[in-house]
């Protein structure tokens, strides 16, 4: 890769390719991104949400990628140049001189330097030539395509193509292809990530509304679940056997149809040629018999925007296995506002005493049956396996309390007495041979020829299988109810979700990944985490305190790193953590709204319209009076309130709480009268769950509706509550995590010891706050939306509080301290103004 000396000027603004005229929000930022880009920085960058932050971020970027691009081509030959000139200039000097050695020792650097310059020209003219090839290929396909569209047409006759049937070709594995790489010349990546891949297929869309989209090669990044299309793949339930089955496709002896160089070529030119979602690459690939995740992995060293899901980026092993080289690139992380979160959270582990006590079963039957053929290295460490598996499982079952324990890694080997067993040669070993997939498969098979039982009674094997599938489908049902850490009050059967079907045995992930995936973090330094002991609940968990270690080697390698956001502040805790071994690269711009100050009315409510206080912390919320003053406001600003509004509660269980409330004491009936009202339910359909709410609004002479929602659901997340959909956003209290959750205390502990005395409790804050600012981002979506935000809490009136709210929400912000009647009356007063504005 070739750095220039030149430094490039800050373009226009007209000057970005942006779509329409921006604004002077998004000018800025494209300009102090640009900057950041030249001067290898790490920039933190918060637009609130509706402000074009995606295409501001991808114009700024490609803008400075062209302009580098093209100041490397000079630049390149004309360094060359310079270096010949000396060169000749120092061999005339030469041959005066008298110390002949002398003189050419002083002329070796040049040469040298001549010599490097020279080689990476060749690179270069030798990758426009290869781009130049995909581009006569691509347009050679599409005149064959068009073709047989004609002939086809002409003669009545189905479309077909001689080469759609792919060649049996013999296939590889990842490993090989990435040493079969031959040299190129290594530009300037972007590597674009974000928390989804529907995100991500935004910013294709929003990639085409530019100039930029006809000069930029953009790749989409996914793993084999989103863009497999062989069958018997696809079929497989986990991601884990679906990688496994697909390399063991990639052998002699069982290769893959879709896998065919030819077709591969096909789709990765087609690919780099044009943006692609995810989605798009998959129909595509189906269309053409070729492998999307196999295309795009080979297009992706050629392309310049790479678009890919956090998982994809921020864990090494997805890198490495998807040939993604950092040095030297451009990484934008977009939607980081729970960015620390996010890398604890991939680098956590958990296993589950049940998974322990399967994978015994299954490690001592495959033992048994192949013992004799297993060379002495093979059975020491099948051995060594058992081993640990047996200790963990007394650790969870012959622990003398069912007090949850905080351990260090070295302590739970040492109490497990594995202390001395090699855990990377171990996990070496599994890598190597792919034990995972081997015990998969004995397991199965062992399944299929065990004999039927009699009087419908499941054999032993069969129980413990059926046990933990159904405890494995509840677990994920827990998940996605409410988050880790969350408040949690007792259950109330006031809203009953119907019990969980049973799991399908055959939909459960192989018991040995999980506890690779744990053995794999008691390798990392012990100070960067603790492993949480639960032997009331027969679980095991890592937890990662220090998410630095692993984010280290991206600040190290990419030449700028840009987090941005809707909702960064505050940020110490973000930069203490992640960028504490490089300040000085560190630069942070904070923007406010496109929208005028008078587009947003918002409203702290500290009492109710009884005048009682209102504050629905853990111990009160749920008491009488606070429910009866919730159902009071909610009643009064619905009267108020057109079109939609969303009211976010601090979880499900307390939902579930008000829901009753407003059932028993008729208030629901009377807001039913002017909103209809829906309910947001653990693992109901989001998607479907919306289209109503938006339908019910949309109806002629309809006054309106009421979402009732959960902070930290998917509701409160990522969603557009754009124009009437979000008239009205509500939250209710302050949803602090449970304080008391061993994994938050240890995790505050932590931050207090490294970080100083009070870290631990900011971090407790942030997390509420950040929750808190992601609902009220749901609203005010455009330049000429406009919304009311109201916050129902007394503690919302604390300075300190009101410092981390987003900026467009502090300048206009109202502690209705004259009492609730006020802020009915403002409320009507505003939106009268804005339809006479209309």
């Amino acid at each position: 890769m070739y750095s220039p000396r030149q430094t490039l000027p800050v373009p226009q603004p007209q000057d970005f390719g942006f779509p329409h005229t921006p604004y002077d929000i998004q000018e800025e930022l494209m300009q102090q991104l640009f900057l950041v880009l030249e001067r290898k920085q790490i920039g933190i960058f918060e637009s609130p949400t509706g402000t074009g932050k995606s295409l501001t971020l991808l114009c700024g970027a490609l803008s400075w990628l062209r302009q580098h691009e093209e100041l490397v081509r000079t630049e390149l030959q004309q360094r060359i140049e310079q270096v010949q000139r000396e060169l000749r200039q120092l061999q005339a000097a030469n041959e005066q001189a008298v110390d002949w050695i002398t003189a050419q020792g002083a002329t070796q650097a040049q040469r040298e330097e001549l010599q490097q310059l020279e080689h990476l020209r060749a690179l270069l003219q030798q990758q426009e030539q290869q781009l130049a090839e995909v581009k006569q290929r691509n347009r050679q396909q599409q005149q064959q395509q068009r073709k047989a569209r004609k002939a086809n047409e002409e003669q009545l006759l189905p479309e077909t193509a001689a080469d759609e049937e792919p060649a049996q070709e013999d296939g590889v594995d990842e490993e090989e292809e990435l040493q079969q790489e031959a040299e190129r010349f290594r530009h300037v990546q972007i590597f674009y990530c974000s928390r989804t891949h529907s995100q991500l297929a935004q910013i294709v869309a929003e990639l085409r509304k530019t100039p930029h989209a006809t000069w930029t090669r953009c790749i989409s990044l996914g793993s084999r679940q989103q863009l497999c299309i062989n069958a018997q793949v696809r079929r497989l339930p986990h991601v884990a056997l679906m990688n496994e089955r697909c390399l063991d496709m990639a052998s002699k002896r069982n290769p893959c149809i879709y896998k065919a160089p030819a077709q591969l070529q096909r789709l990765s030119d087609a690919a780099l040629l044009q943006p692609l979602d995810i989605e798009e690459l998959a129909t595509e690939g189906a269309a053409c018999g070729s492998c999307p995740y196999y295309a795009t992995r080979a297009a992706q060293p050629q392309a310049q925007l790479v678009l890919l899901p956090y998982q994809l980026l921020l864990q090494r092993n997805s890198r490495q296995q998807l040939g993604i080289e950092l040095s030297g690139s451009i990484i934008i992380v977009d939607e980081a506002h729970n960015l620390l979160d996010t890398l604890m959270q991939l680098h956590s582990s958990e296993v589950q005493l049940e998974q322990l006590q399967l994978l015994k079963q299954q490690l001592a039957g495959y033992k048994q049956r192949y013992a004799s053929r297993f060379s002495a290295t093979h059975l020491l460490r099948l051995n060594q396996l058992l081993f640990v598996v047996r200790r963990l499982l007394q650790l969870l079952t012959e622990s003398t309390s069912l007090e949850p324990r905080l351990l260090r890694t070295y302590e739970l080997t040492a109490e497990g007495d594995f202390f001395n067993i090699d855990l990377h040669a171990l996990l070496q070993f599994c890598t190597r041979t792919r034990f995972a997939q081997k015990l998969q498969g004995f397991v199965q098979r062992q399944r299929e020829r065990e004999p039927q039982p009699s009087e419908n009674q499941a054999p032993p094997t069969q129980q413990l299988l059926q046990r933990l599938a159904t405890q494995h489908q509840l677990q994920q049902q827990r998940g996605q109810k409410r988050k880790p850490g969350m408040e949690q009050p007792a259950p109330t059967p006031a809203v009953q979700q119907p019990s969980p079907a049973p799991a399908s045995v055959s939909s459960l992930p192989s018991p040995l990944r999980p506890l690779l995936a744990f053995l794999e973090t008691l390798t990392s330094d012990a100070a960067d985490g603790r492993v949480l002991l639960q032997p009331k609940t027969g679980t095991l968990k890592y937890l990662l305190l220090n998410p630095a270690e692993h984010f280290a080697d991206i600040v190290r390698e990419a030449r700028a790193l840009v987090i941005a956001g809707g909702t960064m502040q505050p940020t110490e805790e973000l930069k203490s953590q992640l960028f504490a071994q490089c300040p000085d690269r560190v630069v942070e711009h904070f923007y406010g709204h496109v929208v005028p100050p008078d587009a947003v009315q918002p409203f702290v409510l500290p009492t109710g319209p009884t005048g009682a206080t209102l504050c629905f912390n853990y111990a009160q919320r749920s008491s009488v009076s606070m429910l009866q003053e919730l159902a009071m406001v909610l009643q009064n600003l619905c009267n108020v309130l057109p079109a939609g509004v969303v009211c976010f509660l601090p979880s499900y269980d307390y939902l579930d709480v008000v829901y009753t409330h407003l059932q028993r004491s008729g208030t629901l009936a009377r807001i039913a009268q002017r909103k209809r009202i829906f309910l947001e339910t653990s693992g109901k359909n989001v998607e479907q769950l919306l289209q109503q709410y938006a339908e019910a609004i949309a109806q002629p002479k309809a006054t309106g509706a009421l979402l009732l929602s959960v902070v930290g659901g998917k509701l409160s997340e990522g969603l557009n509550f754009a124009d009437d959909l979000g008239r009205g956003v509500i939250v209710v209290g302050l949803p602090y995590p449970n304080r008391t959750a061993p994994e938050l205390k240890e995790r505050m502990r932590h931050l207090d010891a490294q970080l100083g005395p009070g870290a631990g409790n900011e971090y407790y804050e942030n997390l509420c706050m950040k929750a808190v600012n992601q609902c009220i981002g749901r609203s005010v979506r455009h330049i000429r939306d406009y919304a009311c935000v109201y916050l129902l809490d007394e503690r919302y009136a604390s300075a300190r509080i009101q410092q981390k709210l987003p900026q467009w929400i502090a300048r206009s912000l109202s502690v209705a301290s004259e009492g609730f009647g006020s802020v009915q009356a403002r409320t009507a007063r505003f939106f009268k103004a804005r339809s006479q504005m209309v």
